[in-house]
């Protein structure tokens, strides 16, 4: 009787720790994020690429034939390909994992389903790269020529979208729904060096195609959520922000003099915007268009922002050679990731996804010589929480059988 009651009032302090933690309206509680290392930084190979989805984390390792799959499996990387051959551009949704495998002209698409741990070898004559999928939808593009098409399954007869002398680049996926820029990069249309890009849009419940374009000028890096389709109007150095659906509405988000790499969660957008002096971030809510707010203002450069609901992570151009990963959560100030200040890395390419992020580490950004790591910064206090109440569950557990 003594050693549970012993046990009782030595776990309550722990566990009333956990609810208080979990209470809701704490400022600082972003302040505990905790940045995990997923790839090995001693190998002296680089990891790049990442992408998340849930609890999912894959990436790129290496590059050439040497290039192989990762994922995270919550204690540790694991080799998703090993077999030799170049594997390349990972993607996932959480469910399944999609990738280039091979060497041109001859890639396929693997698929690897987490669920049934099954992997897919889509073979086909050809050469199909960069691969996207959400749930039962698959997308990718098939050199049948010089510039690439658009295929998506399920979609048109033979899956093929687009048949024409453009370039398809910025392949977003979003649930049925595919977006992309394209334009005559390799200068194919008599007269022309190079059109004008304008956003496509494949709707997969409509089985349609549309093309979203704002003035006579370059549209580019578009983004796409539940929809809702925002873009760069315009090269870096002159661009706007525009927005449009995917049955080929658009309209100006934002006109400025240099705004660039917008972001959206299909009900707010953020983006990179120049004031003059340097890039700070603009947020719009997209109920009310007219009227973006300024999200950061200081002296560095805040580039590539991620957005999901009310948390935002970006890069602050703090130093050369030194970037960092600042964030946002539920309207708090913005404020660094500490693992990230004063490290002497570049930290950048940030994926959000729900509580969760990703991003790149990087020495020598750039050069010959870049060798970068994946980073997670898990949900906060998910992981802390966690490991407390095991904590206090095993203790109190021990200390019961012990009576």
């Amino acid at each position: 009787m003594h050693a549970r009651r012993l046990a009782a009032s030595l776990a309550a302090p722990i566990l009333l720790a956990i609810a208080i933690s979990l209470a809701p309206g704490e400022a600082n509680a972003a302040t505990r994020l905790r940045a995990v290392t997923l790839s090995d930084p001693l190998d002296g190979v680089s990891e790049f690429r990442p992408r998340i989805a849930g609890d999912t984390v894959v990436w790129q390792r290496g590059s050439g034939t040497g290039a192989e799959v990762m994922r995270w499996d919550g204690t540790q990387a694991v080799n998703m390909s090993n077999n030799g051959v170049a594997d390349e551009n990972p993607e996932t949704d959480g469910i399944h994992i999609v990738w280039q495998q091979g060497s041109a002209p001859n890639r396929d698409i693997a698929i690897y389903d987490l669920v049934t741990r099954t992997s897919t070898i889509l073979s086909s004559l050809g050469d199909e790269v960069f691969p996207l999928i959400s749930g039962p939808y698959l997308a990718w593009i098939k050199m049948v020529d010089a510039d690439g098409e658009v295929f998506v399954d399920p979609g048109p007869i033979g899956d093929q979208v687009t048949g024409d002398l453009l370039v398809h680049s910025s392949f977003q996926m979003d649930g049925a729904n595919v977006v992309w820029s394209q334009g005559d990069d390799l200068g194919q249309t008599p007269g022309l060096t190079d059109d004008l890009h304008d956003i496509a849009v494949w709707n997969g419940e409509l089985q349609g195609f549309f093309v979203l374009t704002g003035i006579d000028t370059d549209d580019i890096k578009p983004v796409i959520a539940n929809d809702v389709v925002v873009w760069q109007a315009g090269p870096d150095g002159s661009g706007d922000i525009w927005y449009g659906d995917t049955v080929g509405t658009s309209n100006l988000l934002f006109d400025g003099s240099d705004e660039r790499n917008p972001d959206t969660d299909g009900t707010r957008a953020v983006w990179q915007h120049w004031d003059g002096l340097d890039f700070d971030l603009f947020l719009v809510n997209l109920a009310s268009p007219n009227a973006a707010v300024p999200f950061t203002n200081d002296a560095f450069d805040d580039v590539t922002p991620q957005i999901d609901g009310t948390k935002v992570v970006w890069v602050k151009e703090v130093t050369p050679g030194d970037s960092e990963i600042w964030f946002s959560w539920d309207g708090a100030p913005p404020e660094p990731l500490r693992a990230s200040q004063n490290n002497g890395r570049d930290d950048v390419a940030p994926r959000l996804d729900g509580d969760s992020f990703v991003y790149e580490s990087c020495l020598n950004l750039g050069e010959p010589s870049e060798i970068c790591d994946v980073v997670r910064v898990p949900e906060p206090r998910g992981e802390l929480l966690g490991a407390l109440a095991c904590v206090a569950m095993a203790f109190l557990l021990a200390r019961t059988r012990r009576s």
